[in-house]
């Protein structure tokens, strides 16, 4: 017999062990009493023996029944028509979903822009026709000019505290716009309470508060763009006109007196595809700025109809979206805007030249004075009487930035010191804010985005700005950054993400992604 090496040895005397631990463990009876457990079928599959037929899967149909898709000839003669029509409904949806989002373009009579909801013409031109009659230009002509005064931050509280939630009719019933909320406003009269909405698929509500029953509220149903309204305005010289602008690329102006919707500018970008605006202000009664989505900025005088882009002078000011922007009340050849790209900056429109931190060729963009880099999105800028501006994004904050008097600055200034130095040809920062407060901003997918805003001419001399807060409140903030009020209310049951001051009257509205209006009066 041949003599085992000491490896094999060892080896050997290693498998007798394991063999040991296996029967200790048991095993072989762990493994049956498992099998004894196992569903018939399991086990079937599992043994040796003969192995059940494979049953052929038939393709799968679409659960739509159509003999057309289904290579089915129709039988009868009624068979044949009842596909027909079916096919031709199908088609005719999609159309129609399809023109629900085209850019309206041209002028139209208000017969043709109200809202297939509203089902009676003669009716909706009535309230409008009582509702251009009712705003006069003494109402509001003459602006509110108060000196800067001091006001002590109880009485501002005390004040903010008498508001109260319009009740004359439940919240349930106070639907201004169809869809997701997505820009409100007060018109500017101090006699009438009126509010004026826009929503994700172009629709514009009207209410005329004073006007509610106690069995309905006195609202307004037109489909004046088809898509997005992001903001309305409505100068004081002119009262009776709604401008308001949209992702559809349009500019549209709404007479109430006139009953009618004109186009006033109708923009495509440089690819071909509508200019989508995102925001618009009014430099003076006749000309209006806008931004948009692709980071421009541009002016236009309303007197003038159907410009093209190419006699346009377009700005870049960022190279990504512009969230908002505002201008200074004081001196309207100074903005500020606010970006996807993290910044704030700010512009003073009398000096342009070639950009030389921009990507896009030929790009032209005025001076830039200062700047403000954020740790995320900033969503919008805007600009008060007082020479602040406040912005808000992202990273939950919202900051104020008091730059006081700045009309009498040179085109060419820039703020000083300088925080942070930039790369050859790129804008440096420059500006830290006074006051940063933390609020949460993270508004989702379903929430329109939050802005803070300025009220334009507070007859009380106190400047405040609101902003809705994500806990289905509203918060108002002084330009010192102390808090005034926290507005909720029981029947507040979603964010009021869009939200806004009378221009003049401590009147308060917001309105959320079902469309419904919150007024504190």
């Amino acid at each position: 017999m041949v003599a085992l090496s000491e490896f094999e040895r060892q080896r050997q005397q290693n498998i007798a062990r394991n063999k040991e631990l296996f029967k200790k463990l048991n095993l072989e009876t762990l493994s049956r009493e498992f099998k004894k457990e196992l569903p018939e079928e399991t086990k079937r599959s599992n043994s040796n023996g003969p192995k059940p037929k494979k049953v052929k899967k038939e393709a799968p149909v679409p659960t739509r029944r159509s003999n057309r898709l289904a290579g089915v000839q129709a039988n009868t003669e009624e068979e044949r028509k009842a596909n027909e029509e079916a096919e031709l409904a199908k088609q005719k949806a999609e159309e129609l979903e399809r023109l629900k989002k085209i850019r309206l373009s041209g002028d139209f009579k208000l017969t043709d822009v109200i809202s297939a909801d509203e089902n009676d013409n003669k009716e909706v031109l009535d309230k409008l026709l009582k509702l251009g009659q009712s705003v006069s230009f003494g109402d509001f002509f003459d602006t509110i000019k108060t000196k800067e005064a001091t006001k002590d931050v109880k009485s501002a509280r005390e004040s903010m505290d008498s508001l109260g939630l319009y009740d004359k009719l439940p919240a349930s019933e106070l639907r201004l716009t169809a869809s997701r909320m997505t820009s409100i406003t007060f018109h500017p009269s101090t006699t009438r309470k009126v509010v004026i909405g826009g929503d994700t698929g172009g629709e514009m509500g009207i209410w005329s508060v004073d006007d509610d029953t106690d069995s309905r509220p006195e609202t307004t149903h037109l489909k004046h763009h088809g898509s997005n309204i992001p903001r309305i305005r409505i100068r004081n010289e002119k009262p009776k006109e709604i401008v308001s602008c949209s992702y559809d690329g349009s500019i549209r102006v709404l007479d109430l007196d006139k009953h009618n919707s004109s186009s006033v500018l109708d923009l495509d970008s440089e690819y071909g595809g509508a200019a989508s605006f995102s925001d618009l202000h009014f430099l003076d009664p006749n000309v209006a700025a806008f931004s948009t989505m692709e980071g421009e900025f541009g002016t236009f005088d309303l007197r003038e109809k159907q410009q093209s882009r190419s006699k346009m002078n377009i700005l870049q000011l960022h190279d990504k979206k512009i969230g908002g922007f505002g201008v200074n009340p004081n001196f309207t050849q100074q903005i500020a805007t606010s970006s996807l790209d993290r910044t704030l900056k700010v512009w003073d429109l009398r000096k342009v030249a070639a950009s030389t931190w921009s990507e896009r060729e030929n790009a032209k963009s005025p001076h830039c004075m200062g700047s403000y880099r954020s740790r995320l999105s900033i969503s919008t800028a805007d600009w008060n009487k007082s020479g602040d501006i406040v912005c808000n994004g992202y990273d939950n904050t919202i900051n104020i930035f008091r730059l006081g008097d700045t009309s009498k600055l040179a085109p060419d200034h820039v703020f000083e010191p300088i925080v942070e130095e930039a790369e050859e040809g790129q804008i440096p920062v420059n500006m830290e804010p006074n006051f940063k407060m933390a609020h949460n901003c993270q508004s989702g997918r379903w929430v329109t985005v939050l802005k803070a805003r300025w009220q334009a001419d507070p007859q009380d001399g106190v400047e405040k700005c609101i902003i809705a807060n994500m806990k289905k409140a509203m918060d108002i903030f002084d330009r010192n950054g102390n808090q005034l009020a926290h507005l909720d209310d029981e029947t507040m049951t979603a964010v009021p993400a869009v939200s806004c001051f009378h221009p003049t009257q401590n009147w308060i509205v917001g309105g959320n992604s079902s469309g419904k209006a919150f007024l504190f009066t």
